[in-house]
């Protein structure tokens, strides 16, 4: 901690009556309450209490208001609990009887908080996200949007009659999308063990109705986690993102999913480098259907020279 010092300079002859030393300016220390010396360094004794005044500049002005407040947390943090402590003022620790009457307050104070079925599905859906943002490992920016998100569809109307699951997994899916983190509807239905085409719904349902603006997905980034989760070879990544440019200069993309053109490309990149991944293999990682390879491969294939 860092100790704020006040420099009293005062009459020289004040001085000698507190100090032996003839000269010297007379410190007071603020936090400690010591008066002494600069010179000769000898303290005062009748020194001021001031030990309790409590002292902080204007930057860690903030860090004594406690703990940040957050959006993923139901009461965003402003609310008080009753401590788990089943002691008394003292220290000493209760008799059954009151430690029952302790357990039935902390109860009802649980349940005071959560009154209503709308507290309670916001509470339920920010656990929801949490989990999400463990098993995806998200960032903090990404999960307080998320619940930003879930509570500005519940002021809306829209999470009422629909799964709380689902609904969570399409405002982690619209977070990600706003903040750019490559990550897809299957990957988010798949860790919290929802339907795809359930999370796709509710996510079309915030988009038309949230107006929030969304990016697109940058299919470069989806051909490096695709071709990761495959593990191909350094060659066919680098002849995949070549492809993917002339492509783009041709204006073949735009349009078109851009998992679906990723998927495609590692598949026209692993036959020109002789890897030969197979369609089965490729729709399986990236949740892309054989079928939609297939139409897109028909598609690219005059532009790309294979052999």
């Amino acid at each position: 901690m860092l100790m704020v010092i006040e420099n009293i300079v005062q009459k020289l002859d004040m001085c000698k009556e507190k100090f032996p030393c003839s000269e010297g300016i007379v410190i007071t220390d603020l936090e400690t309450g010591e008066v002494f010396c600069q010179k000769c360094g000898i303290v005062q004794n009748n020194s001021q209490d001031r030990k309790n005044s409590a002292l902080f500049s204007n930057d860690d002005f903030a860090l004594r208001n406690g703990s940040k407040t957050s959006l993923r947390l139901y009461d965003m943090g402003l609310s008080t609990n009753v401590g788990n402590l089943n002691h008394d003022s003292t220290g000493k620790p209760v008799d059954y009887k009151m430690k029952n009457n302790m357990k039935r307050m902390r109860l009802w104070d649980s349940r005071s908080k959560t009154k209503n079925s709308s507290g309670r599905n916001l509470k339920t859906a920010l656990v929801e996200i949490e989990k999400l943002k463990e098993k995806l490992t998200l960032t903090d920016t990404v999960a307080e949007r998320s619940a930003y998100i879930y509570r500005k569809a519940a002021k809306y109307g829209l999470i009422r009659g629909r799964s709380v699951k689902d609904m969570s997994a399409a405002c982690v899916y619209m977070a990600c999308r706003e903040f750019d983190v490559s990550r897809t509807i299957l990957d988010i239905s798949n860790k919290l063990q929802v339907k795809r085409n359930a999370v796709a719904k509710n996510y079309r349902l915030l988009f038309q109705n949230l107006r929030l603006n969304v990016s697109v997905p940058d299919p470069i980034k989806c051909i490096i986690k695709i071709s990761n989760n495959l593990q191909t070879s350094e060659s066919t990544k680098r002849e995949a993102i070549r492809i993917f440019d002339n492509l783009k200069k041709l204006e073949l993309i735009a349009g078109k999913k851009p998992d679906a053109v990723a998927a495609t490309i590692i598949y026209m990149a692993s036959i020109k480098t002789g890897e030969n991944l197979t369609q089965q293999k490729i729709s399986k990682i990236s949740g892309i259907t054989g079928v939609t390879i297939r139409n897109r491969f028909s598609e690219y294939r005059k532009y790309v020279q294979l052999i």
